[in-house]
């Protein structure tokens, strides 16, 4: 495992995405993953307090899940934690659910959930625009920073537009800025349209420069788009999924599909390792999340995680 340089800690290249845990992901397969993760040198864990909600602003699995699990293997000062909150209600993700009051309430019940006084990085889970982003950048000061919640915090699909208003107001007046973002990134192009959700960002190229130029982390989710390359090329397409299909199954990312197979045979690579290291080469710090279903489909995503790629390489993979 790579590691990099966040505030004077040593950070894993390679994030584990905790969605699903405890529901469509078995207890049984998210601790294996868990341990396994752990096993070999990650340790940044991605959760939410939407993850694995069965009805709306109910339980979250996947953080009683890691809260079980880090209080019986006494984890939680190994692992770098992340959770997010304020995330709109899934049928209506246009109706903002920033507000005081329920972001008190989701880090609130977030940290009784995980069994701990504090997160390493709390995020806003969406923005909202109509808000001034100071405004947003205080509430989270106020409710999260200074009360010893969380030791950072983060921004989840904001633009960089946004995040450079609220930091640049941080700044000048003496608070705690984001200091990273997650966002969708992967080899596979995707955008909005195709995902079918507009409050979602993506890593294009103008925000990829934007991130090499502040040299802010952004953590990237569904970082392997499902798991096409790996199917197509594993002779399983019939197993890609109907919204994996919808959002990645493009004429664009299929003739990436030869230029994959190619690095796979340069560097005995398995295709979950290419696409990560397609990621984890860029200049600007890209940390891709990967999330996976069992410990089968991560160890092979783990399987060469110091991989980078040349310039040539990814330019290839970029046009």
């Amino acid at each position: 495992m790579r590691y990099f340089d966040f505030q004077g800690l040593k950070l894993s290249n390679i994030a584990l995405g905790c969605d699903h845990y405890g529901e469509t992901v078995s207890e049984e397969n998210a601790i294996a993953n868990l341990d396994l993760y752990l096993q070999k040198g990650g340790n940044i864990l991605d959760t939410a307090r939407v993850y694995g909600q069965d009805k709306p602003l109910g339980v979250s699995t996947s953080e009683t899940l890691l809260g079980r699990w880090m209080g019986k293997n006494d984890s939680r000062n190994e692992v770098f934690l992340i959770t997010k909150g304020c995330h709109p209600l899934k049928e209506d993700t246009h109706h903002s659910r920033i507000s005081r009051k329920n972001l008190i309430v989701d880090i609130e019940e977030s940290l009784e959930e995980l069994h701990t006084d504090h997160v390493d990085l709390w995020f806003f889970h969406r923005d909202k625009p109509e808000a001034p982003a100071d405004e947003l950048i205080d509430m989270a000061n106020e409710e999260v920073y200074e009360k010893g919640y969380a030791r950072y915090l983060g921004a989840s699909n904001w633009s960089c537009e946004r995040i450079e208003a609220a930091n640049a107001w941080a700044a000048a007046h003496g608070k705690q800025g984001f200091a990273m973002s997650e966002i969708q990134a992967s080899l596979a192009h995707c955008d909005a349209t195709w995902w079918g959700d507009d409050t979602l960002q993506f890593l294009t190229k103008d925000a990829e420069a934007w991130y090499e130029k502040t040299g802010m982390p952004v953590l990237g989710f569904a970082s392997q788009a499902k798991g096409i390359f790996s199917k197509i090329l594993s002779g399983n397409e019939d197993g890609i999924s109907t919204r994996a299909r919808k959002r990645f199954l493009s004429k664009e990312n299929l003739a990436l599909v030869p230029k994959i197979k190619r690095l796979c045979e340069t560097y005995h690579a398995s295709p979950a390792a290419v696409t990560l290291a397609y990621l984890t080469s860029k200049k600007a710090r890209v940390v891709p999340i990967v999330g996976c279903s069992n410990p089968v489909q991560l160890a092979d995503s783990l399987s060469q995680p110091e991989l980078r790629l040349s310039r040539e390489e990814m330019e290839a993979l970029s046009h």
